[in-house]
């Protein structure tokens, strides 16, 4: 934390604890009151500064801070696209986001990455899941879901539907996990050369998913480090630095390595 930051809540801290000792003081020393308007006013200066220092006042501090976790998120995409440029090469891939992804500065950036690191042989294409007819359609939800992930609405045959429609891409990367019941996807019934590879990046379950990387249904899948390390100090210029301080890319080669984080 910043250290200007800590040192104005000392400050406020102490002229808060001196303003109730002054208040109850008042009744036999009337001297006491001058002194608790004037550490009144020393919490009241203290506040707004640490308002101006966070952001909260236009200092940048918020806005700041949604910059150094977009460059963190985004770091996922480059990771991916090294794993696929190093075993998937030139394939077209899809992005599987949520409904609201051309306006996500989170999702542009982590294509952005993703592109940059699959190489211009790659063709990236982002989509979503439109949900089935017996159900709203995700792309207009009403006022009670539209907050709630798709992987709560969506189900397998919805999956299916958005791989189905871009059957081109031989590369699928699942922003938003995978329905409920994702033993009933097609996908799955599919031989494994006609399959296309699938990578998560934020599963919503991790049940089954070692057992599933281990039989090659799922070609790798990126979790939150369990040692991750959060700072509000700016990340690595180098994405790839950036993702190790917070996530964990899981295949074949090192499933055994991290069987602990799928229990």
């Amino acid at each position: 934390m910043d250290p200007i930051v800590i040192l104005i809540g000392i400050v406020m801290f102490v002229a808060l604890i001196g303003m109730i000792i002054c208040s109850k003081k008042q009744k036999t020393n009337p001297n006491a009151q001058p002194f608790a308007i004037a550490l009144l006013i020393i919490v009241i200066i203290c506040g707004i500064a640490m308002m101006f220092k966070t952001g909260l006042f236009g200092g940048g501090g918020i806005e700041r801070f949604r910059e150094i976790e977009n460059r963190y998120y985004a770091s996922q995409g480059f990771v991916v696209g090294e794993f696929i440029k190093k075993n998937m090469p030139g394939e077209k891939i899809l992005v599987i986001a949520e409904n609201n992804f051309k306006k996500d500065k989170r999702v542009q950036a982590l294509v952005e990455e993703l592109q940059n690191a699959a190489g211009s042989k790659s063709v990236v294409k982002v989509d979503t899941v439109s949900i089935g007819k017996n159900k709203t359609n995700a792309k207009n939800p009403p006022p009670e879901v539209v907050d709630m992930p798709l992987y709560e609405l969506m189900t397998p045959a919805d999956f299916d539907l958005v791989i189905n429609k871009h059957s081109d891409c031989n590369v699928v990367i699942s922003l938003i996990g995978l329905p409920r019941n994702a033993s009933k996807l097609s996908l799955w019934r599919k031989g494994e050369k006609s399959r296309p590879k699938l990578i998560l990046v934020g599963p919503n379950d991790m049940t089954g998913l070692d057992k599933a990387i281990e039989r090659n249904m799922i070609s790798a899948v990126v979790i939150m480090n369990p040692l991750a390390k959060f700072s509000e100090e700016a990340p690595p210029a180098d994405p790839e630095k950036t993702f190790k301080l917070r996530y964990l890319l899981i295949d074949r080669k090192n499933l055994k390595a991290n069987a602990k984080v799928f229990r």
